[in-house]
């Protein structure tokens, strides 16, 4: 393997496992926007468009905020040569700082907290979460088929198990956050 692919592979990974730390920050800095995604979007082809320049061994989360921070900015001048109402510069600033600061702990957070109640399911509760969001796409009309229930006892089940599990990652943020 060429250096350069083996670049190019580290470079693809960190892309692909930051998105979500990416979409998290754009919230953060456009709260409520319905172009989050196009924001992600763009960030994500100038990251592209820069791979080259990114250093293995630093930190692409910080790397890849700043790129979307400076995106946001070019998102807001857009909005307001096109008279839509944005936040200040300063409110967008004071987010930012804000955001980069706690953005990658909450979600690592969330995360431990998803898992750990994850692993408290019992078993058929479990599989019925992994059947409806594998990778497969979790049909509710195949599930239905599969599990010999209707769909309407499905769809009641799997929102009470995400109402639980919401209930425990809540709890579980708040008690890593030592407020329990």
């Amino acid at each position: 393997m060429t250096n350069s692919s083996e670049h190019m592979q580290q470079f693809v990974s960190l892309l692909t496992n930051h998105q979500e730390l990416i979409r998290s920050y754009i919230i953060s800095l456009v709260p409520g926007s319905p172009d989050v995604l196009d924001i992600r979007q763009e960030v994500n082809i100038l990251l592209w468009e820069k791979k080259d320049d990114f250093e293995v061994g630093s930190n692409f989360g910080a790397w890849a905020c700043t790129t979307a921070y400076y995106k946001v900015l070019d998102h807001r001048k857009k909005q307001k040569r096109d008279g839509i109402l944005v936040f200040s510069d300063k409110l967008t600033e004071a987010l930012a700082g804000e955001s980069e600061s706690r953005t990658p702990d909450l979600i690592e957070s969330k995360r431990r907290a998803l898992d750990y109640c994850l692993a408290k399911l019992k078993g058929r509760e479990r599989k019925l979460l992994d059947a409806r969001y594998s990778s497969k796409g979790g049909d509710m009309e195949l599930l239905s088929s599969d599990t010999g229930r209707s769909r309407a006892s499905l769809r009641i089940s799997l929102h009470r198990l995400r109402g639980s599990l919401r209930q425990c990652i809540s709890q579980q943020l708040t008690t890593e956050r030592g407020e329990a």
